[in-house]
């Protein structure tokens, strides 16, 4: 008689892996940047290294670049940052984003949908933050937290995550006393390694998100940690949390928290989301360990705590690298992001008039019940179930930000959106009474939410998930009429205001001329202003932080003109901060329509 021996071999997803590193103990700083080598030299033609700074005592600070075309930064990718090590004793941190970068590039060649988003981005892997304090926490004290500043006062060291300059120096969640290990810093941006990351980001293109790893407490974190209440966008912040907690639990059964229960300020991701608004997150990892010793795991949590994360860093790289889903902020529009790129005439397409919102009737009277529409496209080839549409109505003279905490909610829905897109139905009952500047002049806005498709910004040209359509301002036009329009810097530094025409709209017969004149204005320009104007040689009009300046828009009508005529005129207007370096323009503008009357 024959015996037939049937052997079943059953492996583990990581055993199959071809990855290059090993993950069975911790990195010496060393052998982190050997890690970083061994990558680069493995896949050459899909990473590069840069050295972008260095750290107080001198430390070179690093970042992987992953893209299919490493050598060439190209602004039409997004960005998307993982960063590891700001606190020098979170040594499973670094581990975590090498695996991420590692897994990436093990399955570039073998995952088409990976493949896609990583070749429509430039994902950038920098896994030690704090050199100084990693150093330190390897050679003298394992439980190393700060930078290794002297204070000149015999205490060493500064908390890179309470040097950030927004909301930087509160005593909520950060000290002044140098012993702590929270000391702030003796000013914001004090630390030269948080310089390097404020810099490197500011310089990016097309920046989408940034992700910060801490631990430990099995926490998935948002901004704002200088304070319990909510950040613009919170409704957005906190869907991209619970998918990317529902990711992590779903491989090894580790259920994350959305809370951490006390305030930190200066912190990472408070400013990237202030400065920047690109969705920024504080993983905390394992252990779930309370006290000291949970910064001090034993190497067998390394893997898992690596593999589980994996799943919710995909996402965001997915989320920056495609459409999807998406509304037009314009009739051009394909789903692209930016939708609108700042130009020397103003923003190369107006984002505010988008053709996928309308209503009927098309004008609204107050307290009107209308049909208001919303069209969303898909660019995915498949129909995307459990789609959150969310609808919303705002006073534009406040934020053109979708969500904002001064819009009202008109209805969030769950739909279902077929290939070739779906047209929502939504009744509107229209505001009564006037906006803050007493206009009949509103604005709705329209944000889709998918769990493979998130917005990450609540910028209407920086995010295809993100439209909004203005309610114009009707004005009789005589021969001669001035209009008066209005721009707030709603920044925390000086900026210069540069408004153009979109002169596409203009017909013959109607000229639109925007004198070099303000007519009011709420705050003195400072001394300090005027200096950083004439170093930035500006040609536009300075404003201070909070102020809001009133200009005229001359409309001059011909005879030839017929009684009745309209004319739909769009204002850009667009914010540049005063400060050296790239000066991201911010900003949207403003749509009357126009009617002669002769």
């Amino acid at each position: 008689m024959k015996y037939i021996h049937i052997i079943i071999l059953v492996f583990c997803s990581s055993f199959l892996s071809a990855q290059i590193l090993s993950y069975n103990d911790f990195r010496t700083p060393s052998q982190i940047d050997d890690a970083l080598t061994t990558l680069n030299s493995t896949y050459p033609s899909l990473t590069r290294i840069d050295v972008i700074g260095t750290s107080i005592e001198g430390r070179q600070i690093k970042a992987l670049k992953i893209s299919n075309n490493p050598s060439v930064d190209d602004p039409a990718k997004g960005d998307v940052v993982f960063i590891s090590l700001m606190h020098a004793r979170e040594w499973i941190t670094a581990e975590t984003i090498l695996y991420i970068a590692d897994r990436m590039l093990d399955e570039y060649s073998s995952d088409a949908d990976l493949k896609a988003d990583i070749d429509a981005s430039q994902i950038w892997i920098i896994p030690i933050a704090n050199p100084d304090g990693h150093q330190h926490s390897h050679s003298s004290f394992r439980m190393w937290r700060k930078n290794r500043r002297d204070n000149g006062d015999g205490t060493f060291g500064v908390d890179l995550n309470r040097n950030w300059g927004y909301q930087w120096g509160l005593l909520s969640g950060s000290s002044s006393s140098t012993a702590d290990d929270t000391y702030h810093g003796t000013s914001a941006f004090s630390e030269p390694s948080n310089q390097v990351i404020r810099n490197f980001v500011a310089g990016l293109d097309n920046f989408k998100t940034f992700v910060s790893y801490h631990s430990f407490s099995e926490l998935y974190l948002r901004p704002w940690a200088y304070t319990t209440s909510d950040p613009p966008g919170e409704e957005t912040l906190k869907s991209i949390v619970l998918r990317n907690i529902d990711a992590i639990s779903s491989v090894h059964g580790h259920t994350y928290s959305e809370n951490i229960g006390y305030t930190s300020s200066g912190e990472t991701t408070d400013f990237m989301w202030e400065e920047h608004r690109v969705a920024a997150f504080t993983p905390e990892l394992r252990p779930t360990l309370t006290g000291v010793g949970g910064f001090d795991p034993p190497p067998a949590e390394i893997l898992p705590c690596a593999e589980e994360n994996y799943p919710a860093a995909l996402a965001l790289l997915h989320d920056a690298a495609r459409t999807g889903l998406y509304i037009r902020d314009h009739g051009s529009d394909t789903g692209a992001e930016p939708s609108a790129v700042q130009t020397a005439s103003g923003w190369s397409n107006p984002f505010w008039v988008s053709p996928d919102i309308w209503t009927v009737p098309a004008v609204l009277n107050q307290n009107a019940l209308v049909d208001l529409n919303v069209r969303v496209n898909n660019d995915t080839g498949r129909a995307q179930n459990n789609v959150t549409l969310e609808v919303y109505y705002t006073d534009p003279r406040i934020s053109l930000e979708f969500p904002n905490p001064n819009a009202i909610l008109i209805e969030r829905r769950t739909i279902t959106v077929p290939p070739s897109g779906t047209t929502q139905t939504i009744a509107w009952r229209t505001p009564t009474g006037t906006n803050s500047w007493g206009e009949l002049h509103w604005c709705v806005g329209a944000v889709v939410k998918h769990e493979n498709d998130m917005p990450l910004t609540t910028q209407i040209q920086r995010s295809s998930n993100v439209s909004c359509k203005n309610f114009h301002t009707t004005e009789i036009v005589e021969s001669t009429t001035v209009l008066t329009i209005a721009a707030q810097n709603f920044l925390e530094v000086p900026a210069e205001l540069i408004y153009t025409v979109d002169d596409d709209s203009i017909r013959d017969g109607w000229t639109i001329e925007l004198p070099d004149e303000i007519l009011k204005r709420t705050s003195r320009i400072t001394p300090s202003s005027l200096r950083k104007s004439k170093l930035l040689k500006t040609k536009g009009i300075i404003i201070e932080p909070g102020e809001t300046v009133y200009l005229p828009v001359n409309v001059k009508v011909d005879d030839q003109v017929i009684n009745g005529d309209k004319l739909n005129l769009n204002i850009h207007g667009t914010l540049l901060p005063l400060v050296a370096g790239k000066r991201e323009a911010v900003g949207n503008g403003f749509t009357f329509d126009l009617i002669n009357k002769n």
